[in-house]
């Protein structure tokens, strides 16, 4: 398959929103866990995105990433997305984009509304004019329990996320609805309220950030709120790295790494999978 452009993207999460399910992200630190996420995809004939953190771009090198992506999109027979996670940098946004990555998300949610819809403006406009898809992020959307909650507050929010995709054209919206990343203390209460005003005022896919942890009921009442897109990182990660240690404990570290990573990708995938049918929404 052909390397996937921003429109093929679209079409995918307007499938997604047509059919009311979700596209599963998933998070790779290395070429082992990014080999395992693409066979998995392959094996259940599921469209994902494969994204890295800057902190994988400082580890690896955007070029080499970029280059091994770009094999592996191509080799895939289902739709694989590539995707640069969280990058605070508008300049690491362009060179991703400059390096193959297919989407890249612009994460300036941290800064005033105005500079938020700056950078991701120059992000899209780079983007745009060679294929590739944009995701931001608006931080601002508090969640019930949160301090000084008010619904006038939460409507606040909705209007920034609105503002944002207007004056930016970008492709998709990560929202603030009480999800965090990582594992949770605490079982995470997601403001489904909030979610559907939202999807109901801004008409790009909605995306889930922190899907680790959160409840499968609780993920599926967020896909059948608008949420198009669901990122899970550090599920995966962890099972990665648990895998590899006790791998190691029982064949020692005389054993091959490809036999050692053999177990890992094979404990992985089931993460995966379960993941896909969760997305599936069926």
């Amino acid at each position: 398959m052909m390397k996937i452009e921003r429109e093929q993207i679209e079409e995918l999460l307007q499938d997604a929103e047509k059919n009311n399910y979700a596209i599963p992200h998933f998070n790779h630190s290395d070429f082992w866990d990014m080999s395992a996420i693409a066979e998995a995809a392959q094996e259940k004939d599921t469209p994902v995105f494969i994204a890295c953190l800057p902190k994988v771009i400082e580890a690896i090198g955007i070029e080499k990433l970029g280059a091994v992506a770009q094999i592996t999109m191509e080799q895939s027979k289902t739709p694989i997305i590539y995707h640069l996670d969280h990058c605070h940098s508008v300049e690491l946004c362009l060179k991703a984009i400059d390096n193959g990555y297919n989407s890249v998300m612009i994460d300036a949610a941290d800064l005033p509304l105005e500079e938020n819809i700056k950078a991701v403006k120059t992000v899209v406009d780079y983007a745009h004019a060679r294929n590739v898809h944009v995701e931001a992020e608006i931080g601002k959307i508090k969640s019930a329990g949160d301090e000084g909650y008010t619904p006038e507050a939460a409507f606040a929010g909705i209007e920034e996320a609105k503002q944002l995709v207007d004056e930016t054209g970008v492709d998709a919206l990560a929202v603030s609805i009480g999800s965090e990343h990582g594992f949770y203390q605490h079982a995470p209460k997601l403001d489904y309220d909030l979610l559907e005003k939202i999807h109901a005022h801004v008409q790009v896919p909605l995306v889930l950030h922190g899907g680790s942890g959160i409840p499968e009921d609780d993920v599926r009442k967020a896909i059948n709120g608008g949420i198009r897109k669901v990122n899970v990182g550090t599920h995966i990660r962890y099972t990665y790295v648990k895998s590899v240690g006790e791998a190691i404990q029982e064949k020692g570290p005389a054993t091959h790494t490809a036999d050692i990573m053999e177990v890992a990708k094979k404990n992985v995938k089931e993460v995966l999978y379960d993941w896909m049918r969760i997305c599936s929404n069926k």
